[in-house]
């Protein structure tokens, strides 16, 4: 049971570093040419969207409702530390 715990812990970890990294490159894409400024406020107007939007929009069938309310929880989390850790690059 321990081994198949630490592989989905690897198969989760690594699907969170994949999807961070393509998002920080769309991200950076999409935004980097407004300035830094204009760039944080996309970062906080997708942030606040994205969380908005797992409140409102997202059911889960077949799930109670302690269960629904700590996977939004969780995924709102989850966008807030994702975003929050895009920073403008100069370069």
């Amino acid at each position: 049971m321990g081994q198949d715990t630490n592989e989905l812990q690897a198969i989760n970890t690594s699907w969170q570093i994949a999807i961070q990294e393509i998002l920080r490159m769309v991200v950076r894409d999409m935004y980097h040419a407004g300035g830094e400024a204009n760039f944080k406020a996309h970062i906080k107007r997708i942030e606040e969207a994205a969380v908005d939007s797992i409140y409102s929009d997202l059911r889960l069938r077949g799930t109670d409702e302690w269960t629904e309310v700590l996977v939004k929880e969780r995924a709102s989390n989850f966008v807030t530390t994702l975003l929050t850790s895009f920073t403008y690059d100069r370069a």
